[in-house]
């Protein structure tokens, strides 16, 4: 073989590995990126559970009221009509822990014999979940009571 067909070859071989080392460069620089992107989309989602944990007990559509003042208590009579809608993958109750009673799943029928309301599901496809919970107080209208609640945020991501 002649000089000048090996040189040929041996640029084409150096050409064919560069091309293989940045293209092994971009991939993994990609990876890089998607990585810390989806990091960023869970600490976001985050800072949205939290927000919706801190401001979920003194919303209007919650809140109990006497004579339009704010009463720092979730009306339960309320909690059958909440709407709440594009929260994402999570599942929102709030439940009565103090008087202890029979752990149901209130409904207008049984309503004040409960202890537990289910006012947001969508769970979606996701696995992994955590459970944020903060305390909050409970207002009975029918029997003037107020007793001790927790409100729970399941987020599924």
């Amino acid at each position: 073989m002649k000089k000048a067909e090996i040189q040929i070859q041996e640029t084409i071989i150096v050409i064919f590995i560069i091309t293989i080392i940045i293209g092994l460069g971009i991939f993994l620089f990609y990876r890089y990126t998607l990585s810390s992107l989806e990091k960023t989309k869970l600490e976001y989602e985050e800072d949205q559970v939290y927000s919706l944990l801190a401001t979920l007990p003194n919303s209007a559509e919650l809140t109990y009221t006497k004579l339009n003042n704010p009463q720092n208590a979730i009306d339960t009579s309320k909690l059958f009509n909440v709407k709440l809608a594009n929260l994402g993958f999570k599942e929102i109750n709030i439940k009565q822990v103090y008087p202890k009673e029979d752990n149901v799943t209130c409904n207008k029928n049984n309503y004040p014999k409960c202890n537990s309301y289910l006012i947001y599901s969508n769970k979606g496809n996701k696995e992994s979940s955590q459970i944020l919970t903060t305390p909050i107080s409970l207002y009975f209208p029918r029997t003037n009571e107020y007793k001790a609640g927790l409100l729970e945020i399941k987020w599924y991501f």
